[in-house]
């Protein structure tokens, strides 16, 4: 069974569209949605779509994939962004390429509401990246088999870049070819580069992976990208 673990904080408008989706996706799965929080309404949506289950933590998407890791049943764990949109086929393209034996994967990017030159490349380069060198996004929807995730030790308790981090750990497993890059999609929301600019956004993304190779610590440098609003972090890409 593939248990999809979905980390979410406030995201009421999206939620129950993307529950539904995966829902309807064919295949022996269950949904736990693992909520850091939210004010607006979002676990009690999620309560609403059958076959859900919702469990609450504290803030921190580290702190909600592990606890949701934990109250999954399944022997694949499959991390799914509150705001994603997944393939008809992703539960089979997962299946297959487990069943041709590999240790675990993730999906190409597709920003679903921004699609230009400049979104195009951030995907492109975004997958190449991941594809090469092993370093994975959270919002390229990871699945990995529970006990190479449990082996690992789960997701390390950092404020942010705790998927950088996993990956890390996994690369390993990906220059022995364990780790597939999928061709399906994975879609995510390009709200952010929307609102504070396309160029703009990419800059602080990769200032931020440099400050956290410097080791900056990642308390400080959530706080620097989530900005002096207090916008939910979402996770670094590219």
């Amino acid at each position: 069974m593939i248990s999809i673990v979905v980390p979410t904080l406030n995201e009421r408008a999206r939620i129950t569209a993307l529950l539904e989706a995966l829902s309807a996706l064919s295949g022996d799965k269950e949904i736990v949605v693992a909520d850091g929080g939210s004010t607006d309404g979002t676990p009690e949506a999620a309560e609403t779509v059958p076959g859900v289950r919702v469990v609450r933590c504290d803030r921190g998407r580290a702190l909600q994939m592990n606890t949701g890791a934990r109250a999954a049943r399944g022997n694949v764990l499959w991390f799914v962004h509150g705001d994603s949109r997944v393939a008809p086929s992703s539960l089979a393209d997962i299946e297959r390429a487990l069943s041709e034996g590999c240790s675990g994967g993730f999906f190409r990017l597709h920003f679903y509401d921004a699609d230009d030159r400049f979104m195009r490349f951030v995907e492109r380069t975004s997958h190449t990246r991941a594809r090469r060198f092993g370093l994975i996004f959270g919002d390229q929807a990871l699945f990995l088999r529970r006990d190479v995730f449990e082996s690992l030790g789960g997701y390390a308790p950092l404020a942010l870049m705790e998927d950088w981090e996993l990956a890390r750990r996994l690369r390993p497993l990906h220059r022995r070819g364990l780790i597939r890059a999928l061709e399906t999609p994975v879609g995510t929301s390009a709200r952010r580069f929307i609102r504070n600019g396309r160029l703009r956004t990419l800059m602080k993304i990769h200032m931020i992976k440099a400050l956290y190779i410097l080791g900056v610590s990642t308390e400080t440098l959530r706080t620097l990208y989530e900005g002096r609003r207090g916008e939910k972090g979402r996770d670094t890409r590219q």
